[in-house]
């Protein structure tokens, strides 16, 4: 395979850029040379790509920027870039062996002859034209079985091989338009070809058009019935179209059918990724791993990656690694395989790994365009619309309903956190059982499952009591009491005490408590009964170390207002250091059938809780309360204190009035 680099060790006089801006557009290219020295692909592509946008059409960009594709075997991006040199500088022989080169790379046979000769009638006595003649006679073989394949005069096989490689490049280039102009003239002339009709119908599913995608591999498989590439296709079709019991049937025709070349692999992979039947996926990819030609083609990094998915999601970490390390030395730029690979590394709780595919090979163009009309109701300052937007968004793609819980399953973060968020605004039957197997699912992070968990018990799907979930790499049994968690504001005050109140409370946090305490019995000669005045009185007592003042306040808080949730509170905490384990319980069961908490009654409601059952030598169930805890509060700085407790860590010395008060 011959492909052309040309040398960057001397900058020759013609690439010299000029005009304005032109020393430090220099000074990036070298800046991304010296990355690409060091292997450092990602900021090599950063600085270039930045740059390209900046200054398009530059010689200069685009001649480091196919020097960083063609090592990285990226050649579809290589390909791109040399046909824009190519048009830039015609006249430049080096330019145009790049772009021949590039056609060879992407199995474009007849392209690349035709580059090749141009080559050779322009600059036949070129230092590299030997070796261009003995590509062209390789070429030539495969030129001639083309012809004898078609069927038709020699120019009219190779303007029909010209047109279908065109299309091919379209497609994989996002030009939709001129994709479907070549496949329509294609298919004019022959309307019966498979490889047009599958790119056909790639097209269809690109421009958003499931129905038609459908109907052209359904076209393919009448003329033949086991095709590999229209069997995939229509597999992917109907799955994304939310059909997936019929995807699923048609893909057990697909892997029933002999999978011969890596080609045939992939596709096979590909949509069976889609429906996740991971250990079918290990079958075939281990049918063909011994193959010599396994690794003689870039798109068997595809196949490396998409094993190392199925493996992971088996439960076959170490093995999923290797995969995609093998994925990225067939290809390093190969995005897919090195966030799968990095994302691995992390700490199992945070990992969002495996996935096989982004979020726009899930959802058509169009339903990822509109996206927009969901963004846009969040950004709303009252958050109106959520619902009807979401809503309204289901019932224009009602096919994305179906894929929420796939999305969930087997979606990067991206399409994760996009079905999660529709399924909570949209706040449907179906979203919520999609949010109820997630949260019980080991899919995605601790973190996103929670959020899940939490919406579903809000809804009353969870039954009362322990539910099994998945954190930190291991399941535990935890309480989810479908509790609402608000920031309003609990007591209403007139202004003048408010203020005092809003002072007291600071001077509190800074550690005056003296005089936090003046403010507090200034702010009660004005309002004597203000239960949340009297409460933050016996805290300051409780610092001064007169606990029997405080205790004195708490109680007759209790007996005179039993509904006040921070007095309740506190009169069980008395109860606990007392021993009175059964009065204690009897004073938090009530709290335990109310809906709604400020954020800070929440956390001293737990914090008591898992108090009352470490009292109770309940570890396991202190334990519960604390998950469920994080869940609805993740960043409480009690979390911390009662996570050493629970696993055992040193000795820590008990949580003192005031650490519990800041809480508050």
């Amino acid at each position: 395979m011959m492909v052309r680099l040309m040398s960057k060790k001397k900058r020759r006089p013609d690439l010299e850029i000029r005009g304005f801006g032109s020393q430090p557009l220099l000074v990036n290219i070298s800046k991304a040379e010296a990355m690409m020295r060091r292997r450092r692909w990602d900021e090599a592509r950063n600085i270039l790509q930045s740059l390209n946008e900046q200054y398009p059409n530059q010689v200069e960009v685009l001649t480091s920027l196919a020097i960083l594709y063609n090592l990285t075997k990226d050649f579809l991006h290589y390909q791109l870039v040399c046909t824009q040199l190519s048009q830039l500088k015609p006249d430049d022989p080096e330019i145009t062996l790049m772009l021949a080169g590039a056609y060879m790379s992407n199995l474009r046979p007849i392209s690349a002859l035709r580059a090749f000769e141009q080559f050779l009638t322009r600059w036949p006595d070129h230092p590299e034209a030997p070796e261009a003649r003995k590509t062209i006679a390789q070429l030539e073989e495969i030129k001639n079985n083309i012809i004898a394949e078609v069927g038709l005069s020699e120019q009219e096989s190779l303007n029909l091989a010209v047109l279908h490689e065109t299309a091919q490049s379209c497609l994989e280039q996002g030009k939709y338009t001129e994709g479907r102009q070549a496949l329509d003239a294609l298919l004019r002339i022959r309307p019966h070809s498979i490889p047009d009709l599958n790119n056909l119908s790639l097209i269809c599913f690109l421009e958003s058009d499931l129905e038609q995608a459908m109907a052209t591999a359904e076209q393919v498989l009448n003329l033949e019935p086991n095709n590999i590439h229209a069997l995939s296709n229509l597999t992917r079709y109907r799955c994304l179209s939310g059909q997936i019991e019929a995807a699923k049937s048609i893909a057990e025709r697909l892997k029933a059918i002999a999978s011969d070349t890596p080609d045939s692999c992939v596709k096979k992979v590909e949509a069976l990724s889609f429906l996740g039947d991971d250990q079918s996926i290990l079958d075939i990819f281990k049918e063909v791993q011994p193959a010599e030609v396994l690794d003689s083609t870039g798109m068997n990094s595809l196949l490396y990656h998409l094993a190392g998915v199925a493996a992971m999601r088996l439960g076959q970490d170490r093995q999923a690694r290797q995969y995609w390390q093998q994925a990225l030395k067939i290809e390093p730029g190969f995005e897919l395989a090195k966030e799968n690979l990095e994302d691995s590394q992390q700490l199992v709780g945070q990992r969002h790994a495996p996935w096989a595919f982004t979020l726009n090979s899930w959802i058509t163009p169009q339903a990822f365009l509109d996206l927009a009309i969901l963004e846009d109701a969040e950004k709303s300052e009252d958050g109106s619309g959520l619902r009807e937007a979401a809503r309204n968004y289901l019932q224009k793609h009602p096919e994305v309903a179906a894929l929420v819980p796939l999305l969930l399953d087997r979606g990067d973060l991206k399409a994760r956190q996009f079905a999660l968020t529709l399924a909570v605004m949209a706040d449907t039957e179906q979203m919520q059982l999609a949010l109820r197997d997630f949260a019980l699912s080991q899919c995605g992070s601790d973190r996103m499952r929670q959020q899940a968990a939490q919406v579903v018990s809000q809804a009353g799907l969870f039954p009362p009591g322990l539910v099994r979930m998945w954190l930190e790499g291991e399941w535990r049994e935890v309480i989810l009491l479908g509790f609402e968690i608000h920031n309003e504001p609990v007591e209403i005050h007139q202004p003048q005490v408010e203020k005092l109140a809003r002072e007291a409370v600071m001077a509190f946090k800074q550690g005056q408590i003296d005089k936090s305490q003046r403010l507090l019995q200034n702010a009660l000669k004005i309002e004597p009964d203000a239960v949340d005045l009297l409460y933050n009185l016996a805290g300051t007592y409780e610092c001064q170390g007169q606990s029997e003042k405080a205790l004195e306040i708490v109680q007759k808080l209790y007996q005179q207002n039993p509904d006040y949730i921070f007095g309740r509170i506190s009169f069980a905490k008395i109860q606990i250091t007392k021993g009175e384990l059964d009065e204690a319980e009897a004073l938090l069961q009530p709290l335990m059938s109310q809906k709604r908490f400020h954020y800070s009654q929440f956390d001293a409601f737990c914090n008591t809780r898992i108090e009352l059952y470490m009292a109770q030598k309940n570890p396991e169930a202190a334990r519960a309360w604390l998950e469920m805890w994080a869940m609805m509060a993740p960043h409480t700085p009690a979390l911390d204190y009662w996570r050493q407790r629970l696993d055992k860590a040193k000795p820590q010395k008990q949580i003192s009035a005031e650490r519990v008060w800041r809480q508050m």
